[in-house]
């Protein structure tokens, strides 16, 4: 058993040893604080209850729209004509909800500067169900729920403290947001965690009542997606009774309301746990993750071993003494163990700092692409890990020095003058280290460069159009939406003279000195919100069930070389074809190729579902390069010159160096009509990196543990190797004296080191096998390259090749006089 004076003692002896304390409580503490860091990400994401009563019973409802085949067509959607569905309360059900998201940036038109706000629609059980905190108010009542068309209005704490100075009185009091007036209701307490269900950048800053949805009175045979049916099942159990009973109902609304080209078409009904909505596949990511730091771990382990086993065998004259005065094997080991005690104390203490700095870099650089960041912080699961892992680390040593011990030679070893040892790393120990070293490291830097690779690729990679200085503009419309009783021409003149407004908006601003192009749109090639139209048509008006969907810009003439996106075949619209809204089409290459294998599409029409109207395809452009959350590969695409109808933008190309604020659109707006605002500017290389946030993120992660692998093994094996060299340091002056070269030498050992690493690499490259084999029955994919296979072994073979030049160096260097005195 240990006593205090087993620590003093042990304490005295570090500080003797300053730089062997710090290489290991620097070596563990850092790559502890990691592994500890991805152990907390991963409880949050896999484990952590959720911050809400009963949170196994809560499920989100979209569905799944499946083609005629039985392919999707599109996930976690739902059809406006299955909405009343929703408004019964099945009898597996404890409470319900209908809750969607704002598509449009909206803005507060009562204050001045307009700031953009983001909106959720929801009826009362939503706030039931996740027990929004209120800080003044309430929430929304059953008073409020559909149909009664309530104008009221839930604000967050962050919205009325930025923007309103946190003043009570505005409860009861108005705020405008686009052509209404909503009373405030409420303030909701900041303590309120929000479930973010589309995305983790998604947060609301304001709630109204379902009513006010705009894809309420949309068509009815319109797919809306970020429309959910949120339920609290009376048992966890229910979920797949749940499912089945509302995919039979909302299957029949579906159908009754489907147009003709949606024939065949079907839809399932997921009611998916909250938890799986949350957080997606993030744990599939944040597990590998997990495992490079236990790698990173187990390498530095290997060189902690070596640092130990050096430490024991410099310590053998001491062991002797004390050996000599009567001490036994466990007052030895005691001493050791105290030793390794504070070592282990340091590096924990080192690892919460480490491990609270990686939760600062994961909240500013991940928060947008990783769930549960912002509740990541030192709880009682993260503690308990963290001191059992100290504590198996620390058994782990204290065993392998123990077994490294030969407690009669020590007892021998003072006899004879200090003259052999006691405790030595054997042969086989350090071979053994040098193969687990080279083993852990080839593993993982196979397995990081991998992902590398295929995250650098992406990222260099041409998205097909540009985006340098160039701006998506989103629009706060107040225009009235046309009444839906009104005749179809009247329909359509509203929507034209409103298109024209918004063409007259951006003539204004081509006149503006910072502008160089500009153009109308609903959506540009990425939007900031990863949204985008949807088009379906048929090739042939007999076979109005065989529709094809593409992704739909509705634009003008100056879309397509504002953006650079070039043509392969054809033409671009003409301002008379903008003007008159001709029914004409533009298609990139693979819808192009869908149509014809060849491409060759020029004079073909597309005809809309009902077959009233087609389309004559005068262009094919090229592809873009960017797959998003919707499409791992380019889809279908085409362009129109049609009226832009829901979503409204104006796409900017600044002149280079130059910018341009909402004031001065705000003016520009306000020279056509009153209705339109400018609710954000957002550049398009900033959407382009939200696209791309996961493959910085995988390029930052994986550069870290390449990096600290590569550094951690060099250490390691140079230790290793260091040892080995100076217990032959007599050897070695002998063979200097009798004529041995220093490369003859270093030829030699460099044959000998190669050896445990080959093994390594053997070793390595068979559990690369069988994981790249266990992978095949899973849905992660990474694209193979060779040359993540060959830098690691190359890099290898460097690394022996060096640290085996350094280890000897200071030997082969000097005349063998010095290496028989020992110097």
């Amino acid at each position: 058993m240990l006593t205090s004076k087993d620590f003093s003692t042990a304490l005295y002896a570090l500080s003797k040893a300053k730089g062997y304390a710090a290489t290991v409580v620097l070596t563990l503490g850092l790559t502890l604080g990691t592994l500890i860091a991805m152990f907390n990400l991963n409880y949050q994401i896999l484990a952590a209850p959720l911050p809400y009563p009963d949170d196994e019973q809560l499920v989100v409802g979209s569905a799944s729209w499946l083609a005629k085949d039985g392919s999707v067509l599109f996930q976690r959607v739902l059809p406006n004509s299955t909405f009343p569905v929703y408004q019964q309360l099945s009898d597996k059900v404890s409470d319900h909800a209908l809750y969607g998201y704002s598509f449009t940036d909206l803005t507060l038109r009562d204050l001045a500067n307009s700031p953009v706000i983001q909106v959720a629609y929801a009826t009362s059980g939503f706030m039931r169900m996740y027990q929004m905190p209120m800080l003044h108010g309430r929430a929304f009542s059953q008073e409020e729920d559909t149909g009664s068309h309530q104008p009221v209005a839930v604000l967050s704490e962050q919205i009325w403290r930025s923007h309103y100075n946190a003043d009570p009185a505005l409860v009861g009091r108005s705020v405008r947001i686009g052509e209404r007036d909503y009373k405030v209701i409420g303030i909701a307490s900041s303590r309120f965690s929000e479930p973010r269900l589309i995305s983790t950048a998604r947060h609301t800053d304001v709630w109204l009542p379902w009513d006010f949805n705009p894809v309420v009175p949309r068509d009815r045979s319109s797919v809306s997606g970020w429309q959910f049916y949120l339920a609290k099942l009376k048992s966890p159990d229910l979920r797949q009774a749940f499912a089945q009973e509302l995919t039979a109902l909302t299957n029949d609304r579906y159908q009754e309301a489907a147009l003709p080209g949606q024939a065949g078409r079907s839809l399932v009904f997921n009611a998916e746990p909250l938890r799986q909505i949350l957080h997606g596949d993030s744990g599939s990511r944040t597990l590998w993750m997990l495992a490079g730091s236990m790698l990173l771990l187990l390498i530095a382990a290997t060189n902690i071993m070596n640092l130990l086993f050096s430490r024991a065998a410099r310590q053998q004259r001491a062991m002797s003494i004390q050996v000599a005065l009567g001490a036994q094997r466990r007052h030895i080991l005691g001493t050791i163990l105290a030793e390794l005690s504070w070592l282990m104390l340091g590096a924990l203490l080192l690892a919460f700092a480490v491990a609270e700095a990686a939760y600062a870099l994961l909240r500013q650089y991940a928060a947008d692409s990783l769930p549960g960041i912002a509740t990541l912080g030192l709880d009682w699961p993260v503690l308990l890990f963290a001191i059992l892992s100290c504590l198996l680390l620390g058994l782990i040593f204290g065993q392998l020095i123990n077994t490294q011990i030969n407690y009669r030679a020590i007892q021998k070893n003072l006899q004879s003058s200090g003259k052999g040892s006691g405790v030595q790393i054997s042969r086989r120990t350090r071979q053994w280290l040098i193969c687990a070293q080279v083993t852990l490291a080839a593993m993982l830097l196979v397995c990081c460069l991998q992902v590398l690779l295929q995250a650098l690729t992406q990222l260099h990679q041409d998205v097909g159009f540009a985006s340098r200085d160039r701006y998506q503009i989103t629009i706060d419309d107040a225009t009235p939406a046309p009444a839906a009783g009104l005749p179809g021409d009247q329909r359509l003149a509203l929507l034209r003279q409103r298109n024209m407004e918004l063409s007259q908006v951006r003539d204004i601003l081509l006149q503006h000195p910072a502008v160089e192009a500009a153009a109308v749109t609903n959506y540009p090639p990425v939007s900031f919100d990863g949204l985008f139209g949807v088009l379906n048509a048929v090739a042939d008006p007999a076979e109005s069930t065989q529709s094809l969907i593409s992704r739909y810009t509705s634009t003008d003439q100056y879309y397509l070389p504002l953006f650079a996106i070039p043509l392969l075949q054809g033409r671009n619209f003409t301002a008379q074809e903008v003007s008159t809204q001709a029914l004409v089409i533009i298609i990139n290459q693979t819808f192009a190729e869908k149509l014809r294998p060849d491409g060759q599409v020029l004079g073909l029409r597309l005809h809309n579902q009902t077959g009233s109207q087609s389309y004559e395809v005068i262009g094919v452009s090229a592809n873009h390069q960017l797959p998003d959350a919707w499409s791992a590969i380019e889809p279908n695409r085409s362009y129109m010159p049609r009226s832009v109808t829901g979503t409204a933008s104006l796409a900017l190309q600044l002149k280079p160096g130059m910018s341009i604020d909402k004031t001065a659109i705000n003016q520009a707006m306000a020279q056509v009509s009153p209705q339109f605002k400018a609710a954000a500017l957002h550049s398009m290389a900033d959407n382009i990196d939200r696209v791309l946030l996961r493959n910085y993120l995988a390029a930052a992660v994986t550069t870290a543990l390449v990096v600290l692998s590569f550094v951690l093994a060099a250490i390691g094996i140079y230790g290793v190797l260091s040892y080995s060299v100076q217990l032959r340091r007599f050897e070695l002056g002998v063979r200097m004296a009798i004529g041995a070269r220093p490369g003859t030498i270093l030829r030699q050992l460099l044959g000998e080191n190669l050896k445990p690493v080959l093994a390594g690499l053997v070793l390595a490259a068979a559990l690369l096998v069988a994981l790249w084999l266990g992978l095949q029955h899973t849905t992660f994919m990474v694209e193979l390259s060779a040359g993540g296979f060959a830098l690691p072994l190359v890099l290898i073979i460097l690394l022996t090749t060096l640290t085996s030049l350094l280890s000897v160096w200071g030997i082969i260097r000097k005349p063998a006089i010095y290496a028989l005195q020992g110097q």
